[in-house]
């Protein structure tokens, strides 16, 4: 039992030890000030200022949704607002708020994704437990000594409270991860929605202005026919019809003069609004867009940034509290799947359940161990590609603050080196503690199997006992009729062949006893060493003199 718990006490530094350096690196970074920049007060009074948007969005949905059946809505808006005469910062800006968007969705997918996976091998969320070998420890029928159960008890709870810990991390991750997709996200709708609102309220503006400049065009045009109209009247001989024509032409003259007024008061007005939206709405836009952009990036992006960090900081103080026995779970004995076997009613039959109890204990924790030197522990620590991620949302940052927050959540180049070299060792050691399950295993099949040859012995010998026993008797009853014939006065043929008869019984009786005498000394022999094996696995070792029973 001695290499056993040595292995899976190894195995529990390691696991714990390493999955807290490897995040305590992270601590070593000095903590950035969590205080954010207020936000700037909007400009009140602005009629053009960009309100926070209460009613639907101008672009559809919030929820950005595009597939092969539903129209894009960033699409969707730009063909509403193709070959406008737009400021390139208003464009830039519309841009560069989306792609901080479609970053923040990007980053909280990924996080979330890692944080929601399902637990097994298949996702490469492989619990760190082992249950069987705690169940084993406190069993009734454990074959080990107090101090070996209360080794393998408390290094099985440290991996259980270290689980916890993975599972409180995990869950602190999609917290931030919501947080991105939640109120960062709806920051930087808001700031698109001034800016589309000032694009859309641009169109309108133009499309007036072409219309009244079309409507003055055309009372101009008309006026022009109603003077040619005007003409032609005059030259009429009839006067009656050059009347008539006149009056015509003055009221169609008369009309357009008034569509002439009309249309430039039209054109006054759409030009006075592009006037105003190029001096007070565009930058009320692009100050909305700004803000937005500010808040989002010093608010919930910032806030996601030290929520990843202190769900790593968080694992690492508690790993360190659970290595020094600080942090374990009380009462901690989980249930194990295959049930004890049951006690017989041969000699060692209690033996015989201990040592088979511990094979299955230890089969089910080699296959545990097996499976999660696959999977590795580098993704229980973080999400694969966490830097990548992280950049890509840093690059889309404008606040020098907000991204220096996002970098500095992955771990430096070192810190990745240290990370990596205890995840080896880890995994050497869940290699090494699976091995020294499988040769636990090999010895205890042994002895149970010197158990089972003892009981087959022990039946010939008990065969053997019975036959002599047998032949006792039998010597008995053919001494009886020696002796009587003698006294009888018999022929010497009967005496002879009755005293014959005897001695042969005799012989036959001499070598079963030696046979039986045999038999139970090399029993005993077997029995010895199983009672000596038994003794020094309770006893803290579980080692015997090498034997031979051939």
């Amino acid at each position: 039992l001695g290499p056993l718990v040595g292995s899976l006490v190894d195995f529990a530094e390691f696991a714990g030890h390493h999955l807290c350096v490897s995040v305590c690196m992270r601590r070593s970074i000095s903590r950035l000030s969590r205080s954010s920049k207020s936000e700037r007060s909007s400009t009140s009074g602005d009629p053009f200022a960009a309100a926070p948007v209460r009613g639907p969005s101008p672009r559809g949905p919030l929820t950005r949704t595009v597939s092969r059946f539903s129209a894009d809505p960033d699409r969707a808006h730009d063909k509403k607002v193709a070959g406008l005469p737009i400021d390139p910062a208003v464009t830039a800006a519309k841009l560069s708020l989306r792609r901080l968007r479609d970053a923040v969705d990007t980053t909280a997918s990924f996080y979330s994704k890692y944080a929601e996976r399902k637990r097994g091998a298949a996702s490469g969320n492989l619990p760190l437990l082992l249950p069987d070998l705690a169940e084993w420890s406190r069993h009734e029928a454990f074959c080990g000594d107090e101090e070996s159960r209360r080794v393998l008890h408390t290094c099985a709870a440290q991996l259980a409270a270290i689980d916890d810990l993975l599972a409180a991390e995990h869950a602190a991750i999609g917290r931030a991860a919501a947080g991105l997709r939640g109120e960062a996200r709806r920051l930087c709708e808001e700031g698109l929605d001034a800016v589309c609102a000032f694009e859309l309220a641009l169109r309108d503006a133009s499309a007036a202005s072409e219309a009244a400049t079309k409507a003055l065009r055309r009372g101009a045009a008309a006026g022009e026919a109603a003077k040619a109209d005007g003409r032609k009247a005059a030259a009429l001989k009839d006067e009656k019809r050059r009347q008539a024509a006149q009056a015509a032409a003055q009221r169609a003259q008369e009309r357009s003069d008034a569509d002439v007024v009309q249309a430039e008061g039209a054109v006054r007005r759409a030009e006075e609004l592009l006037a105003r939206l190029a001096s007070d709405a565009q930058p009320a836009a692009l100050r909305a867009a700004a803000e937005a952009r500010q808040r989002a990036e010093d608010g919930p992006v910032a806030s996601a940034a030290e929520g990843l960090r202190d769900a790593y900081g968080c694992f690492a103080l508690g790993a360190a509290r659970v290595l020094r026995g600080v942090q374990l779970p009380s009462g901690y004995c989980p249930t194990a799947k295959r049930k004890a076997p049951k006690e017989t009613g041969a000699r060692f039959a209690s033996y015989v359940v201990q040592w088979t109890l511990a094979k299955r204990r230890g089969k089910a924790a080699a296959a545990l161990l097996d499976e999660f030197a696959k999977s590795g522990l580098e993704a229980l620590l973080s999400p694969p590609g966490e830097e990548a991620a992280l950049e890509l949302l840093a690059a889309r940052c404008e606040s020098e603050e907000a991204a220096r927050r996002l970098r500095a959540v992955p771990l430096a180049e070192e810190a990745q080196a240290e990370a990596a070299r205890g995840c080896g060792q880890c995994h050497s050691a869940c290699v090494a503690l699976s091995a020294a399950c499988g040769e636990f295993r090999l010895l205890l099949k042994e002895w149970v199997a010197s158990a089972d040859e003892y009981e087959k012995r022990e039946k010939a010998r008990r065969g053997l006992a019975a036959k002599r026993d047998a032949a006792q008797a039998e010597v008995g009853k053919l001494s009886a009729a020696a002796e009587g014939a003698g006294a009888a006065g018999k022929s010497g043929g009967a005496a002879e062949k009755a005293r014959a008869a005897l001695e042969k019984k005799r012989g036959e009786l001499a070598r079963l006893s030696g046979e039986v005498a045999d038999k139970a000394a090399a029993n005993e022999a077997i029995a010895a060493d199983l009672e000596a094996f038994a003794a020094g696995m309770a006893g803290g070792g579980g080692r015997s003199a090498r034997r031979d029973h051939t």
